[in-house]
């Protein structure tokens, strides 16, 4: 107490004892192949993937599958209002989820023929019966007016109708592709979100820009680019940049090329007969100097950037 008392009138305070770190466990559930995860309380319940469960909705129970296992997350992590799952489902609950599933089939039926009657620029993916309503997946390039097509479909069904647009990237992953790798497409296979894919990552793995190679069946570019991208940011921190004069045993030149793996790079020695290409070591190359001209480097990326602008998802 004395001490405590000493420290209070030295203007010291005492360091305060951290909080325990309070985890739940949530699950992430799917109701449409077109739809996005949701997440849900998954305490005191033993589930696996592709388990049918129900979990609370707004108006009433839905049924979904469960696509990420139950795991501990922080819970300054999870939102306030998150809801639980209430149970595996059973029987009955299955025979409604089929129940839903061919409405949703001959739902998606009659929008398809709804869209080509009043000639609609967007391509229906996927219907989801969820909350006592019908949820159309459709994709499109632009934004479409349906609203003529939302009362075509309501006078039909008698339900509630809600139409989601999606982008391309989640139109390859309802569907399913097979990869130019010839394995199912990355985003139908394993990926349950989609990460910000931009050309920098193609130029950082020396990769040639070439639309054809680096663009998947959606269109954008490919999510594997992002897969080994930080790897080859921090090998590149230790070697010469393209374009830096350097020093190697044959002579002064510039690197031309890097082979970032293997540390293996390009050196350009010119002469008065033309010019002749080392291939080295990084570690044998001795840094002269750094490329000068950043500006024209500079203008060149933002224009070739801009070319792929529409990939980049």
């Amino acid at each position: 107490m004395e001490n405590n008392e000493d420290n209070k009138k030295n203007g010291q305070v005492e360091p305060q004892a951290e909080k325990p770190v309070v985890k739940r466990k949530v699950a992430g559930v799917i109701f449409s192949r077109a739809g996005k995860i949701e997440y849900y309380l998954a305490e005191g319940i033993e589930l696996d993937s592709h388990d049918a469960v129900v979990v609370k909705g707004e108006h009433g129970n839905n049924i979904g599958r469960v696509v990420i296992p139950p795991h501990e997350v922080s819970s300054t992590n999870i939102a306030t209002n998150i809801k639980e799952v209430v149970r595996k489902a059973n029987k009955d609950d299955l025979e409604k989820y089929e129940q839903d599933l061919e409405k949703a089939r001959q739902s998606f039926e009659l929008c398809e023929q709804k869209i080509k009657e009043r000639e609609l620029p967007m391509k229906l993916v996927d219907v989801s019966y969820e909350d006592n309503k019908a949820i159309f997946f459709f994709f499109a390039e632009e934004r479409v007016d349906f609203r003529a097509l939302v009362k075509d479909l309501a006078s039909s069904l008698h339900m509630r109708i809600e139409m989601r647009q999606i982008g391309a990237r989640d139109e390859a992953k309802a569907i399913g592709a097979l990869g130019p790798c010839g394995l199912n497409c990355c985003c139908e296979a394993f990926l349950s979100e989609f990460k910000s894919i931009s050309i920098a990552m193609a130029k950082n793995q020396g990769l040639s820009p070439n639309p054809a190679k680096l663009t998947g069946m959606c269109g954008k570019l490919k999510c594997c680019l992002s897969y080994e991208n930080e790897t080859y940011l921090e090998e590149r921190k230790s070697l010469p940049p393209i374009g830096a004069k350097v020093e190697i045993k044959e002579g002064i030149g510039v690197i031309t090329n890097i082979d970032v793996i293997r540390h293996v790079c390009n050196v350009r020695i010119d002469s008065q007969e033309g010019y002749e290409d080392f291939r080295c070591k990084c570690e044998d190359c001795k840094l002269l100097s750094r490329p000068r001209d950043r500006e024209k480097e500079k203008e060149e990326k933002e224009g070739a950037d801009k070319d792929y602008e529409k990939l980049e998802g």
